[in-house]
């Protein structure tokens, strides 16, 4: 690979002069400028970037360490983040701690859960990165993100035990508010849910948005409307038998992966989607646009977090004030598709 001096050498010039025209500074003629240019063109020369942070004492870099990058979740949170430096003139480098493939449970695997976010972190620090952001593969708790001194750090779909540090999410109960207004608006009053594992801040938000939108409403929760799923499809198609015994005309999952075992359901046994009864799911997973019919749900602003979070986090790097603390909860969109019906 190309270096200054190879420049340098081709072009008859001092290393130094190659470098004030490589990094825009001016002092040479047009015809040298030129000529170092297209040598450098010629030569396919690549800065070291990391060498130039180094003399200048200034990355321009963020770290990103991501729980699993095969997440759903995951992937729009690093897009939304990579516009963001784009926009700023940032690099980033991602670290993929692979836990879901791993099997590897922040608590009930501490020890090993530690040894891999120290090792991406000391990778980070090696890089020289200005910044550093987690990102969970679920909404919770991270209780064991290790100091790093002089370093900002922010997380995304994940909240950090330090109140300090600044979290960025989408609001999952005001989510189940809307989505049982949306149906209570809608004439439905005997709506059933399938909840995810008991232990989920999901579930247990988005369950408490529902309730909450229930009271305003005054229609009393039956708590035999509500059963408890696993987040899978055939967790689904199980419990949609049970529910039908009640006499719902909706049905809120609270997962599109549950709804689709729902529609499994309903299709083997006649009942028409959004003609008998009326579903909405969450996430706006893609599958929710293939299914028949095509899946009511709610779009996370996946994105959205990304963007939000690179944001705050250049923002503090470069030293402006950032009027924000603890969580940051971002809304939710209701996407209207075929799965509804209007009582």
């Amino acid at each position: 690979m190309a270096n200054l001096k190879d420049i340098a050498a081709r072009a008859n010039v001092s290393v130094a002069t190659v470098s004030k025209v490589l990094n825009g500074l001016g002092g040479s003629s047009p015809e040298t400028t030129e000529l170092i240019l297209s040598i450098a063109k010629e030569l396919n020369y690549r800065p070291n970037l990391i060498a130039r942070n180094l003399k200048k004492q200034k990355s321009k870099s963020i770290g990103i360490i991501t729980e699993d990058i095969t997440v759903f979740n995951t992937p729009p949170i690093v897009d939304g983040i990579g516009a963001y430096c784009d926009e700023k003139g940032y690099h980033y480098f991602q670290e993929n701690l692979r836990l879901n493939r791993l099997g590897i449970d922040p608590i009930l695997d501490k020890d090993e859960y530690e040894k891999k976010v120290n090792e991406a972190v000391d990778f980070m620090m090696s890089m020289q990165v200005n910044g550093l952001i987690y990102i969970g593969s679920h909404s919770h708790k991270v209780l064991s993100i290790p100091a790093t001194k002089d370093t900002h750090f922010v997380c995304a779909y994940c909240s950090s035990s330090d109140s300090s540090v600044i979290s960025v999410l989408y609001d999952d109960k005001k989510a189940g508010y809307d989505v049982a207004k949306y149906l209570i608006d809608a004439g439905h009053r005997s709506i059933g849910v399938i909840t995810g594992p008991a232990g989920s801040i999901h579930t247990v938000n988005r369950l408490a948005g529902f309730q909450e939108a229930l009271y305003d409403a005054g229609i009393p929760y039956n708590p035999r409307l509500t059963v408890q799923g696993d987040w899978q499809r055939d967790s689904g198609y199980v419990l949609t038998e049970q529910l039908l015994k009640h006499d719902i005309t909706a049905i809120v999952s609270q997962n599109d992966l549950m709804a689709i075992g729902i529609i499994d359901y309903c299709n083997k046994n006649n009942i028409v989607i959004g003609r008998d009864l009326a579903l909405i799911g969450f996430d706006n997973r893609e599958v929710s646009t293939v299914c028949r019919p095509t899946l009511t749900t709610v779009a996370l602003p996946l994105y959205e977090i990304g963007q939000t979070a690179a944001e705050i986090l250049i923002n503090k790097i470069e030293g402006k004030h950032v009027d924000q603390s603890g969580d940051i909860l971002l809304n939710c969109t209701i996407i209207e598709r075929e799965s509804i019906m209007k009582l």
